[in-house]
C-alpha cells in the first residue's frame, strides 16, 4: 500500500480529510515523519513493516553483483521478492545454501549488510524488489502490510496525527485503536512449540 494512501485514510478516521481530497505540503511531510516514529516505535515491539523497493542491477555477463548499502548497486536490503525480472522475463530467484545444487539462473547469499546475487544467465538488467525497514519516507513509497496489520496502522496513525490539527480524537477512535492494536499483539505470539525462523510480523 502506498504511503500517501495510507496517510490519508488514517485523516479520513479523523474527519479533517473528505472524500477526494488530498494531503500536500507542510502537513504531508509532518504526517511522513509522525508515520516513520511509529514504524519505528513498532519495530521494537517486533511488529515489522517493511518498505518494497524496485531496484535495478545492470549486468555485464554472468558473475556475482554486489547490493546494499555499500555495494556496487546502492539500496537498503532485509529482504527480496522471490520473484524478479531478467530483461523483463520472469524468473525465480534462489537463495544459495551451499547445500544442495540447483539449475537456478541467479541465486543470491545473505551478507551483512550487503547481498550478493549470482547471475548464471546472459542478460542486461535484473530487477529486483528488495524489503527493508522503512527510513525516509516519501508518499509515493509502498509499504508491505499484512492483512492484519492495515487497520491498526491506519488506526493508531490517525491518534498520532491529531496534534496536527488541533483536535481531539473521538472515544470510538481510541476504542477502536486500542483493540485493534491488542488483536494485532496477540496474533503475533508464537507458540513455544511452534518453529518459525521468519522474524514475527513477516
Amino acid at each position: 500500500m502506498l504511503v500517501g494512501r495510507i496517510i490519508e485514510m488514517s485523516l479520513k478516521q479523523l474527519g479533517v480529510l473528505a472524500a477526494g481530497e488530498s494531503i500536500q505540503g507542510d502537513e504531508l511531510a509532518d504526517a511522513l515523519i509522525f508515520l516513520e516514529g511509529l514504524l519505528s516505535q513498532w519495530a521494537t515491539q517486533r511488529l515489522y513493516i517493511y518498505k518494497a523497493t524496485d531496484v535495478v542491477i545492470p549486468l555485464s555477463g554472468t558473475g556475482a553483483y554486489v547490493v546494499g548499502p555499500s555495494g556496487a548497486v546502492l539500496a537498503n536490503i532485509q529482504g527480496v521478492q522471490e520473484k524478479a525480472l531478467l530483461d523483463d522475463r520472469e524468473i525465480t530467484l534462489v537463495r544459495d545454501t551451499n547445500s544442495s545444487k540447483t539449475d537456478a539462473e541467479v541465486t543470491y547469499s545473505i551478507g551483512s549488510p550487503n547481498w550478493t546475487f549470482n547471475v548464471f544467465a546472459d542478460g542486461n538488467e535484473l530487477k529486483i524488489k528488495t524489503y527493508s525497514l522503512p527510513s525516509e519516507l516519501v508518499a509515493q513509497d509502498e509499504l508491505v502490510i499484512p492483512s492484519n496489520y492495515q487497520r491498526p496502522l491506519i488506526l493508531t496513525l490517525a491518534i498520532e496525527l491529531v496534534p496536527m490539527f488541533g483536535i481531539e480524537p473521538t472515544q470510538m477512535l481510541i476504542i477502536n485503536q486500542r483493540q485493534a492494536v491488542e488483536m494485532l499483539k496477540r496474533s503475533n505470539v508464537t507458540p513455544l512449540y511452534a518453529k518459525n525462523d521468519l522474524p514475527v510480523g513477516v
